[in-house]
Formats: C-alpha cells, structure tokens, sequence
C-alpha cells in the first residue's frame, strides 16, 4: 500500500507495536484461539508477551514469534515459533514509499500443504484487516504527534 501522507516512522512505531498487551491489530481473538491451539500441542501459546510495548530487538519474542530482523523505518521480520507443519515469517516493510506485508510460509509435507490451503481464507482476512488497522493506528499516531 502507498503510504501517503503518512511518515515512515509513525507506520515502523505502530507495526513494531505488535503483539503483547497490545495485541494483533484485529482479530484478536483469533489469535489467542491460535496461542490456545499451540499451548495444547506443546508450544508456548501467546504467554509470552513481549519485554516492551514499543521497541524490539532483534532475538526477543513477541507472543509466539520471534524479531529475526530489525531495520529502524524500513523493516520487521518476526519467524513463528508457534506450533506449524513448516516455516513461517511475517514481515512488515517500508520501501520506496510502498507498506509491505508479506506472510511467508514454507510447508512441510502434505499436512504443511494442507495447513496452509485451508487457512488461506482466514490468513487473507486476518491480514488485510491488520494492514488496514495498522494505517489507521499510524495515522492516529501521526496526528498525535502534530497536535502536540
């Protein structure tokens, strides 16, 4: 998505506001219904939180991902601890004046395949609602920050 009148920073704050008390910008309940499904099947669940509300580093955890990178104003790569038949990495980027979220998703097997098939209807959902809320949340911010 452009990014429009909105500065970088104000999106890189809000996206890296992610998780923990905060929660997942929509769908919260979603997820902790997918923390609940890990806890049950040995993982860590969403118990985890995170050690700050606004700023990470990189190697700490976020619920049940962990920053795998950290480029200030240009980029957040969380990978997924949770519970998955694969690998999976959500990334948050900033380049040229676009937004971009990717999900990324390497299966493992015919169930990692399946897994992913089937929730394709929920990760689109689940996503493009959080992209919308993280422009409204950074515009939010943004106007704060004038005001002020």
């Amino acid at each position: 998505m452009p990014l429009n009148d909105l500065s970088k920073e104000a999106l890189f704050r809000t996206f890296c506001s992610i998780g923990g008390n905060e929660g997942w910008f929509g769908y919260d309940w979603l997820w902790k219904i997918r923390g609940a499904m890990d806890k049950l099947i040995g993982g860590a669940g969403l118990n985890r939180g995170r050690r700050d509300p606004y700023t990470l580093r990189i190697g700490e955890s976020v619920d049940f991902w962990r920053v795998e990178d950290l480029i200030p104003n240009e980029r957040l790569l969380l990978h997924a601890q949770m519970k998955v038949p694969g690998k999976a990495w959500l990334e948050f980027k900033l380049q040229g004046g676009e937004f971009i979220q990717t999900a990324y998703f390497y299966p493992r097997g015919l169930w990692g395949r399946l897994y992913w098939y089937l929730l394709t209807p929920v990760h689109y959902l689940v996503f493009r609602n959080m992209i919308r809320a993280i422009y409204q949340k950074a515009t939010a911010l943004q106007q704060r920050r004038k005001e002020a």
